[in-house]
């Protein structure tokens, strides 16, 4: 295997990872709206337009990555400013999908919310760019 190879595995576990942290964060945006918490308008845009890199796998992971870390930084934001804010639990989420273990990808998997928006990414239909 030659190394525009072993970076192209390496990118494409990292996708899933990245798919999995998604998932959080849309589950975490969800979360925030069942409490009545305002979140800004855009982030729609943002969680589609990730969602959309992630799924066709034709993007780096350093954009998509920088994506996530903004909807991170407007989530966390947003609930931190709560009174009974659940920033500590989230954020745990989001280690846990950035996770190597398969016994951790498995934990986090269980929560309804969050396998519900992971099969949103539907990672199988990637194109061959």
């Amino acid at each position: 295997m030659n190394t525009s190879d072993d970076k192209s595995l390496v990118d494409a576990l990292v996708l899933e990872q990245y798919a999995l942290r998604w998932a959080v964060l849309a589950a975490w945006r969800d979360a925030l709206r069942l409490r009545q918490v305002t979140v800004p308008d855009e982030t729609s845009g943002i969680f589609e337009s990730v969602r959309t890199k992630i799924v066709s796998g034709c993007f780096s992971v350093c954009d998509v990555g920088c994506e996530l870390s903004r909807l991170e930084a407007t989530l966390t934001s947003a609930d931190s400013s709560t009174t009974h804010n659940w920033v500590d639990f989230w954020v745990d989420m989001l280690a846990t999908a950035m996770s190597k273990n398969p016994d951790d990808v498995q934990r986090i998997l269980k929560v309804p919310a969050i396998k519900a928006r992971f099969q949103d990414c539907g990672l199988g239909h990637r194109c061959r760019c």
